[in-house]
C-alpha cells in the first residue's frame, strides 16, 4: 500500500459512485471515514433545491457505505438557511 493516506470529505452524494465505495473499502490507505453533508432530510425540499438527489437515496449510499465498510466513520454538516 502507498505510504500517504487519503480521506474522502464532503462528497456530494449524487456524485458518490459505489465503485468508489467498494474501493475505499478495499484500500488500506483509504480512510474508512465519510464526511457527508446533509442539507435536508425531505425529498421535495432538495428536489425545490435542485440538489438532484433524494432522501432515500442518501439514505440508500450510506446503507451500502456500512455494509461495505462495518466500521465505517461517519460525519456530518448540517446546512440550513
Amino acid at each position: 500500500a502507498p505510504m500517504i493516506r487519503i480521506r474522502f470529505t464532503s462528497p456530494h452524494p449524487k456524485d458518490f459512485p459505489l465503485p468508489l465505495l467498494h474501493l475505499i473499502s478495499e484500500r488500506d490507505n483509504l480512510c474508512k471515514s465519510l464526511h457527508m453533508p446533509a442539507q435536508s432530510g425531505s425529498s421535495s425540499v432538495l428536489n425545490r433545491m435542485r440538489r438532484g438527489y433524494t432522501r432515500e437515496a442518501y439514505l440508500e449510499l450510506i446503507t451500502e457505505a456500512r455494509r461495505l465498510m462495518p466500521d465505517l466513520f461517519l460525519s456530518t454538516d448540517m446546512i440550513s438557511g
